[in-house]
Order: structure tokens, then C-alpha cells, then sequence
């Protein structure tokens, strides 16, 4: 048989079009088992109702949180969303701020901690990167009425850049979410084998599992240590990386608008932060202890396109959503890590001017379609009883609630509180400034 390089090409071309649509068709359908988990989405009269509830009431997380400790605090990360969250939620059940001290990079700035009791609170600027940083903050002297306490450190500080997968690009990672979480938590006996890294659908993936096993692996009599596994995607602030983009920017252009996930609230994960450091407090070492706890919002998960509805009909601001092809996104995306990988192989292009794209683009790269896909979370674990090994965890709001909420603190930094408001102030704080988010409990 005479080879025909026209019809193998022709061959080639049919084959590559017909995975192509299967692949689109897989990227672009709903698995049947995704409505047992969502049996519907948000209606406009709840999205509404529950916005004017919160509007009215807000939502009330003091009273679920566990007794005051005598204890003196280090917030590893207390400028950002979660860490914010602890220190307030320390504060709201009565720390007194001599007992808490903030170490992070960069001083607080959300709008809730430039005000009260948060302003008393100790800061020290600290590069978790370096030891010898990290050891002037931990040292640094306490106030004497809270010198002598039993000392609690939760980490919350990391870096996330879902996008990177080759090892090329490790170290931008690990220098804080491995490094500086080690720097942080100095007994590092845990040596368990991990899965490749290929295994793993990123260098954060990668890095999150390095220091999770660091964290748990401390965990002694005398050192007790958890981690607080968020599930998924934590909001909260406008400067989060889940409803904060949208907000501010009022522009989405989106290939997961159909997917469905469990979200979290930053008050949420802070909650569970305080119910595992009050099992590990306890007499008894608790089941829980040194190990990993998943947890998420209450009720149902919600699909994207649930919270674009949602802005849409109550923020001050507009929103325009544009749904893009996933399929030509993931294209791009390969073309995108190409480059990146290209500049990273060949550093003598950079000298000729050429970089890796800036902005949003930067993170369009194949191995956000894994967090990108529908995601299903069951916080089981952590809603046992201590007795049982969990923390007696229950999310306080739903998403729905959570979002609304965020949707209204917006609101009110725009000057305006009502539904479909015509205040257009926007903060363009940069994406790269957003709040970084890892969690881990040292008592």
C-alpha cells in the first residue's frame, strides 16, 4: 500500500477535530451527579431577600465562636483575609490586643482593622522567607500582663499561583508556602513520602502538601499542631480572588460560569481555626490533633454563574460577564505556559526585552482547569465532635448569605447600600495585592 501523505493528513486533521469536540463537550456539560449536590440555583427573589436580610441583620459569628483562652496569640498573615478574620474574631470574644501580635509583610489595611481595638494590635513586618526575620518577631518582647501566657500561632500567610506546574518555577513557591511555613514551625520531623510532583496539578498543590506534612508532622504532647483545609475558594474581601476581581473590575470573562463548587467564607475558616485551637487546648490530646480537617460554607455549593447573577442584580456596580469557549481558553493556555517555559529554558530572550505576561493572563495556564472543574466538598470530618477526632465545625452562613454579605460591605464602600445602586467609586487595587491564603494552627 502506497503511503498517501494527503489522506494521513486528512486522517490526522479528522481525528484531532473529533477529541477536540469531545473534549469541548466535556469541558461544556454538567455531570449528572452535580444535582444532588445543587438540586437548583439562586432564584432573583432569594438573592434579594437574603441581600436585604443581611442588609438588616448581619450575620452573627461572635456568638458561635468558643470561649475567650488565656492565651497570647501570633497571627502569621494577620493583614489578610483569613488572618484578618482571626484577629477580629480574637478580639470580638475578648483578647485583649496586648495579647495578639500580627507578623506579616505588610501592615493591615482592610477598612475593618483601621478602627477599635484592631489598631492596638502589635504588627511586626516580617519576611516568613527568612529566619532570621521570623525569629526577631517571635522573640520580640510581650507586654508583661500577657508575657507568661501559653502561646498560639496560626499561619495563614502563602502564595498562590494555581497556574505553575514545571519545577522551573518551584521556587516561587516554595519559598513562602514551604520555607517560610518551616521558618514558622521549627520542629520538622515529619518525613513521610510524598507523590511525585507530577502528581500534583501545580507547584502549589505541590507545596500546599510539603507544608501541610510539616505542620502535622510537629504535632507533640507539648507542641500541638492542625491544619485547617479551606474548601474551596475562600471570599470575603475585595480583595480576594474569588468575587472580589469581579467587583472591582466589573468585568468577567469566564469559561466556568456553568460549574459548580463549594465556596468558603473567611469568617468561616476563621471559625474553625478557633474550634481547633480550643481542642488542642484541652487536657486530653485530642483525635484531631496533628492532622488535616476540611472545611466549607454551609448548604449547598453554588455554580458561578450563581454569584454573577447575584452582583449583578444587588452591587452598586455593574457587572458584564462575558462566557467564553473553554476549549479556546485551554489552548491558550498551553501557549501561555509555552512561553513562560520558553523565557525560563532560553533566560537570554529576557535580556532582549521579552517577559512573561502581567496581569490575569499570567495565570491562564493548563493546570487551573483542575480547580477549575466541578469540586465537590464534604467538611464530614471536621463537623464530628472533638471526642469523635473532628472540631464540632458548622458554617455559620451559607454562601449565598456569605456573598450577599461581601456584595453589601462593597456597596458601602461605594456610598451606596441599596439594591442595583448607581455608585461607580471602584477600588483598582491590583490582583497581585490580593489577600493569600494557607492555614495552619500551632498551640
Amino acid at each position: 500500500m502506497v503511503f498517501n501523505p494527503v489522506v494521513a493528513a486528512a486522517i490526522a486533521v479528522l481525528l484531532l477535530s473529533l477529541y477536540l469536540y469531545k473534549l469541548n463537550k466535556a469541558m461544556t456539560s454538567t455531570p449528572e451527579d452535580v444535582h444532588a449536590w445543587r438540586p437548583r440555583a439562586w432564584t432573583d427573589e432569594e438573592i434579594r431577600e437574603t441581600y436585604e436580610r443581611v442588609c438588616n441583620e448581619p450575620i452573627d459569628f461572635a456568638k458561635h465562636l468558643p470561649p475567650k483562652l488565656e492565651r497570647r496569640y501570633i497571627v502569621v498573615g494577620g493583614s489578610g483575609l483569613v488572618g484578618g478574620d482571626i484577629v477580629l474574631h480574637l478580639l470580638a470574644r475578648g483578647q485583649p490586643p496586648s495579647s495578639i501580635r500580627i507578623v506579616d509583610f505588610s501592615k493591615p489595611s482592610r477598612s475593618d482593622m483601621l478602627n477599635g481595638p484592631a489598631t492596638k494590635v502589635d504588627y511586626v513586618k516580617t519576611d516568613i522567607t527568612d529566619p532570621t526575620s521570623v525569629e526577631a518577631a517571635f522573640s520580640k518582647p510581650w507586654p508583661s500582663d500577657v508575657a507568661n501566657l501559653p502561646l498560639t500561632v496560626f499561619h495563614t500567610a502563602a502564595i498562590i499561583r494555581p497556574g505553575e506546574r514545571s519545577m522551573l518555577f518551584w521556587d516561587r513557591t516554595r519559598r513562602v508556602n514551604v520555607d517560610g511555613t518551616e521558618n514558622v514551625c521549627d520542629e520538622r520531623d515529619f518525613d513521610r513520602p510524598l507523590r511525585p510532583h507530577g502528581d500534583y496539578f501545580a507547584n502549589y498543590a505541590y507545596s500546599k502538601a510539603i507544608a501541610e506534612r510539616t505542620v502535622c508532622g510537629a504535632n507533640a504532647p507539648g507542641f500541638r499542631t492542625g491544619v485547617i483545609r479551606p474548601g474551596m475558594g475562600i471570599y470575603g474581601l475585595p480583595t480576594d480572588v474569588i468575587c472580589g476581581p469581579a467587583l472591582r473590575e466589573q468585568k468577567v470573562v469566564t469559561f466556568i460560569a456553568h460549574v459548580v463548587q463549594n465556596f468558603v467564607s473567611g469568617w468561616n475558616v476563621s471559625l474553625a481555626h478557633l474550634l481547633f485551637e480550643a481542642a488542642l487546648a484541652g487536657p486530653a490530646v485530642p483525635g484531631c490533633a496533628g492532622r488535616p480537617l476540611v472545611v466549607t460554607d454551609a448548604g449547598p455549593p453554588p455554580q458561578w454563574n450563581d454569584f454573577f447573577r447575584a452582583a449583578g442584580l444587588v452591587a452598586a456596580t455593574p457587572l458584564d460577564v462575558t462566557v467564553v469557549s473553554p476549549l479556546v481558553m485551554y489552548l491558550l493556555a498551553h501557549v501561555v505556559e509555552g512561553w513562560a517555559i520558553l523565557l525560563a529554558r532560553v533566560p537570554f530572550l529576557t535580556r532582549l526585552g521579552l517577559s512573561e505576561p502581567q496581569g490575569p493572563i499570567q495565570s491562564l495556564q493548563p493546570a487551573i482547569w483542575t480547580p477549575g472543574a466541578f469540586v465537590m466538598v464534604d467538611d464530614g470530618a471536621a463537623r464530628r465532635s472533638v471526642e469523635e477526632g473532628g472540631l464540632g465545625y458548622k458554617g455559620v452562613c451559607t454562601t449565598l448569605e456569605g456573598m450577599c454579605e461581601q456584595i453589601r460591605d462593597w456597596n458601602r464602600s461605594q456610598g451606596d447600600e441599596g439594591v442595583n445602586g448607581s455608585a461607580h467609586k471602584v477600588d483598582k487595587k491590583s490582583i497581585l495585592e490580593a489577600d493569600l491564603v494557607e492555614a495552619h494552627i500551632v498551640a
